[in-house]
């Protein structure tokens, strides 16, 4: 799961142009943070290129923290 988060944090801060050291697991993902649709859409892009998943469109929707989005990866990781 560490590892995870990590990796998305990096991602995160890569898309909406943030210090990885504030985000935490309980960022959320928000018009607060930054984090617009567009925003989103990179984030779930990046998140399927570097973790070889399929995010599922009416998935996206639950994702109201990082820490959601790790969870539902790391999920997504122990099936395939």
């Amino acid at each position: 799961m560490e590892l995870i988060f990590n990796k998305l944090k990096k991602i995160l801060a890569e898309v909406i142009y943030a210090d990885p050291e504030d985000i935490t697991p309980e960022t959320e993902l928000s018009p607060e943070w930054g984090i617009d649709a567009i925003s989103t859409a990179k984030l779930i892009i990046e998140c399927e290129k570097h973790f070889k998943i399929t995010i599922h469109d009416e998935d996206v929707h639950t994702f109201k923290t990082l820490k959601n989005l790790a969870d539902y990866v790391e999920e997504k990781k122990s099936v395939d």
